[in-house]
């Protein structure tokens, strides 16, 4: 038996998920090698039953607010401070490929300091390995356009089953020169140092937004102005509008005409200060929890006039049955019984593991639509969804572009949950185990992607 080594958890979050695939996938071929069955230990968290009813919790920072202010402030004149960052690993990979494009980034616990270069990159190496950050990928393939030397975007497995097509082609139509390496379609791609000569650009937005976001942040040092096309109806909208916010705080004003048309002009960024906002995404978890569990929760850092569209969650429970009370940037939720719903989640696309656990212990049939997208997520977040649902006793079928899951409040019961190296369905997965006990969730580390101190922060339920 092989059986890794059990740090803390608290440093083993810290750890890339990459490695420990990287090692299963090797004494996988050991043990074919010398023909012995070799076992292996996959490191898991247990979840027991809550015991702390009524818990206060502050939000952690923003992951896309953190990811866009990076990426702004590096193409900005002077220096950006970036205060209350999140350094998920998403975060981290983005810092480490800007420093290869030769941003000079210091980052510490508190902030993250980056010396913008003004719209031109100076290149240290070729390659720029964004790991498993999806969002990684689809912005830093128009900011690597304004490099000096040609580089190559790439990253771990997933990464590069994942299509980029899209954002190719939306940025070859501006006149930057990219190459596929391996799959038409699919990273790894070649960008070679022509800038991005600006003009209009057509692209779908029905399968995701990062494309037109990737575009907004990086136009403005385009040779000349940049319009968008929409050809058909944009999903994730408030995460474009994130992108423009933030844009605007650096200078650079874009105009929004109905989702269907994108106008940015030529500019500059200029460097500074700003504060990154609570994560409503990862706060989900801790609403979740309360309104699964009957408990209450209360959580601060949450601001009440944001962009974020996974705001929408705290509606959505209300909606589902729970007490909402807001005060400023405090958001109380107390849990009680719960009923089906019938949701388009097209715009808050994250919500949908948290909101499908709420489902699972509501009375009725619940039904989450236009949301086939997420089939090319970290996984193929709805049939992985369904798959660990039914272990836990909940009837649960994916449709093209829905989720439909037969509420079993009663006889649902705790299982070993296999998140398939998904940040938000591991948390997800997680919270419902308060309510059932004797759940176990594989790949633990995983949340590091999204939220690092996830598993030290929940803890407070068993207190």
């Amino acid at each position: 038996m092989v059986n890794y080594y059990q740090a803390p958890l608290s440093f083993r979050a810290k750890w890339n998920v990459v490695e420990e695939s990287i090692k299963i996938r090797f004494l996988h071929f050991v043990s074919m090698y010398i023909g012995t069955p070799v076992e292996i230990t996959v490191n898991m968290q247990a979840v027991e039953k809550i015991k702390n009813l009524d818990v206060t919790i502050e939000a952690p920072p923003a992951k896309a607010h953190t990811l866009r202010a990076l990426i702004i402030g590096s193409l900005a004149d002077g220096q950006t401070v970036i205060e209350n960052p999140l350094l998920g690993q998403d975060q981290l990979n983005v810092i480490r490929c800007l420093k290869i494009l030769g941003v000079d980034i210091e980052v510490g616990s508190e902030e993250i300091i980056v010396n913008g270069l003004g719209g031109s990159y100076k290149s240290q190496g070729e390659e720029l390995n964004i790991g498993e950050s999806g969002v990684g990928m689809n912005f830093l393939a128009s900011a690597a356009c304004l490099a000096d030397k040609p580089v190559i975007l790439t990253g771990a497995k997933r990464i590069t089953e994942r299509p980029i097509s899209e954002i190719v082609s939306g940025l070859r139509q501006l006149g930057c020169k990219i190459e596929y390496l391996q799959n038409e379609g699919y990273p790894p791609i070649k960008i070679n140092p022509i800038g991005i000569q600006g003009g209009q650009t057509k692209m779908s937005g029905r399968d995701c937004s990062q494309y037109f976001s990737s575009i907004v942040v990086s136009a403005p040092y385009a040779e000349t102005p940049v319009t968008i096309i929409c050809s058909d109806e944009l999903t994730e909208k408030p995460y474009v509008d994130i992108t423009i916010q933030m844009a605007a705080e650096f200078g650079i004003q874009t105009q929004n005409i109905n989702y269907k048309k994108f106008v940015i002009p030529n500019g500059r960024y200029k460097g500074r200060t700003i504060k990154i906002e609570g994560d409503y995404s990862s706060a989900s978890f801790f609403m979740l929890a309360a309104a699964i569990c009957k408990s209450k929760v209360t959580i601060t850092n949450l601001r009440a006039d944001t962009k974020q569209g996974d705001s929408e969650f705290i509606t959505l429970m209300e909606k589902m049955g729970s007490v909402i009370t807001r005060n400023g940037d405090k958001v109380i939720i107390e849990g009680k019984s719960l009923k089906a719903i019938q949701q388009d989640m097209s715009d808050v696309p994250d919500l949908v593991p948290p909101a499908a656990i709420a489902c699972a212990f509501a009375e009725g049939t619940s039904r989450l639509t236009n949301i086939g997208h997420l089939r090319h997520k970290e996984c193929d977040r709805l049939a992985v969804m369904a798959s660990e649902l039914a272990k836990m006793g909940i009837s649960a079928s994916c449709q093209e572009d829905a989720l439909v899951i037969e509420g079993n409040p009663a006889g649902a019961h705790g299982a070993v949950i296999d998140p398939h190296n998904d940040h938000r369905i591991a948390m997800s997965f997680a919270a419902a185990g308060l309510v059932t006990g004797n759940q176990k969730i594989k790949e633990p580390a995983c949340v590091a992607k999204s939220f690092p101190d996830f598993w030290e922060r929940f803890a407070i339920f068993h207190k």
